[in-house]
């Protein structure tokens, strides 16, 4: 089953429901789909090559999803870039997949000039400013809408996806037909399928993350209601209407609504779905304190996308040291903990975690010795460090190329972020290391202390003996402002940068 044929199944089993909602209002299946098939023949008239890619540069907004639909449905190539880049980054994303058609908003309009002019794209303006030849309402007016059926199969690509490039250029994953379609079937069998006419909020761009969760709402016959940006009140308002059942957000979102939501009743909706990246255990704490048995954690990466690990509601309510896991393995998902000589490991040990998977990547675009790096005898060697515990929790160490060579001992960063953040005055803890004439390396933590809290790094070290003996920190860094990159994730090259400028805390 491709992505067309599961789309117009999906439009003649729903078509009256509602797919899309925003601020802006609201569109049914027959709607959505009829715009998209409608921009898939576009393709075919302006001459697009059948595996041509397709360039996206949008904020999020209610189109966003039909221009999803319409690339999957002509059997092109999605290629959504992150908004929050520059214009270095799309021409390099761009250029490196052979992008032959950019779609933007008003918004981008510059920078899709400046690289329709250095790539010889064609551009399609999401605006119809009146001067754009190609303006998508226009485009669609003149399409037909009748469904055409192209050759393609499950293995054929459907989405490039770029790594965030923290340690190198980015990578372009190739994603295919049957991986993208694997996801929202994981999503459908570990979070449970919505009913027809329940919505998730995504609070996120669709550019990465949330857009995955746009198939298994259409598969069920649910919708999905589109943020423009995250804004807690807007997000804890939409959240409250009867139709939406979950909000998808990321741990960094949490302070703003537990924030917005004060002196209010929880939070309206039945399930709060988050990940990316790591929540502190006190941010923890006070969410399920205000909103309630209602969180998920999910964990994924680029290369096996968003559905390896969960937490699940019950396991936030279980005191005990899972709670700072990733959760279990997905049901359909096989993760082992591995040594370098390939061998997994056994319960509790350390090692590189590796998985197995229908929603693996088929590789990186044009880079067949970096994929071979990774993919070896059907594993996907993620770079994350990790253990599993006793009862099967999968606990993060950080990455590969993070952990800390301390005087002979292997230091993982993640397990002594998790102990320096059981302080009730640390907001948010990195732990990173720095080259050391004695021990190799010293370990070192930059803390960013809760607002109107007061601590120094004799308090910090003498809380953390007792706890982490030899990993207890050397040197305290106390930062106002933890610094991330366009994808959320924690900037440690930018942290490092910053702290240069400035002595530690000792």
């Amino acid at each position: 089953m491709d992505l067309p044929y599961l789309i117009r199944r999906a439009r003649r089993a729903h078509a009256g429901n509602t797919l899309v909602s925003s601020a802006a209002g609201a569109a049914t299946y027959d709607a959505v789909i009829d715009r998209a098939e409608r921009l898939a023949n576009s393709f075919d008239e302006l001459g697009v090559a059948a595996d041509a890619t397709i360039g996206i540069l949008s904020e999020n907004r209610a189109e966003y999803p039909e221009v999803d639909l319409g690339v999957a449905l002509g059997r092109r190539v999605r290629v959504a870039l992150n908004s929050r880049l520059n214009l270095a980054d799309y021409e390099y994303a761009l250029r490196d997949c052979g992008a032959a058609v950019l779609v933007h908003s008003a918004a981008f309009a510059a920078a899709a000039h400046a690289l329709r002019d250095a790539l010889g794209l064609r551009l399609i303006a999401l605006d119809d400013d009146g001067e754009s030849p190609l303006a998508y309402p226009r485009l669609l007016e003149r399409a037909a809408s009748t469904p055409v059926t192209r050759p393609g199969g499950d293995e054929d690509p459907a989405w490039i996806s770029y790594t965030s490039g923290t340690t190198g250029r980015p990578k372009g994953v190739i994603l295919s037909h049957r991986a993208v379609r694997e996801v929202a079937l994981n999503l459908l069998l570990e979070l449970g399928r919505p009913e027809a006419g329940e919505t998730i909020v995504l609070t996120q761009p669709l550019s990465h993350g949330a857009g995955y969760f746009l198939l298994p709402q259409l598969l069920a016959g649910a919708g999905v209601y589109v943020m423009d940006r995250f804004d807690a009140e807007e997000a804890l308002a939409v959240s409250a209407r009867p139709d939406a059942t979950t909000l998808k957000v990321v741990p960094a979102m949490f302070p703003d609504l537990l924030r917005a939501s004060a002196g209010r009743d929880g939070i309206g909706c039945d399930t709060l779905v988050y990940g990316a990246s790591p929540i502190p255990g006190p941010v923890l704490d006070a969410a399920l304190d205000r909103f309630g048995p209602k969180l998920v954690q999910i964990y994924g990466q680029t290369e096996a996308p968003v559905t390896l690990t969960c937490l699940h509601k019950r396991d936030h309510l279980e005191p005990g040291e899972h709670r700072a896991s990733a959760g279990r393995p997905w049901g359909s998902v096989q993760i082992e903990v591995m040594g370098e000589d390939g061998v997994p490991l056994p319960p509790g040990e350390s090692g590189e975690i590796a998985v197995r998977g229908s929603h693996v990547m088929s590789g990186y675009l044009g880079m067949p010795e970096a994929t071979e790096r990774v993919v070896r005898d059907g594993w996907l060697w993620t770079k994350d460090m990790g253990r599993i515990d006793e009862r099967g929790y999968v606990h993060l160490l950080g990455r590969t190329d993070e952990m800390i060579n301390s005087g002979g001992f292997n230091v993982a960063p993640r397990e002594v972020e998790v102990v320096v953040q059981r302080h009730p005055a640390v907001a948010e803890c990195v732990v990173f290391g720095r080259p050391d004439e004695r021990w190799g390396e010293s370990i070192n933590a930059a803390v960013r202390v809760r607002d109107g809290a007061d601590l120094g790094a004799a308090v910090l070290r003498e809380f953390l003996r007792p706890l982490l003996s030899i990993r207890t920190p050397k040197n305290f860094y106390f930062v106002g402002e933890v610094p991330r990159n366009a994808y959320g994730k924690i900037d440690r090259a930018e942290l490092l940068q910053l702290l240069a400028q400035g002595g530690a805390d000792q």
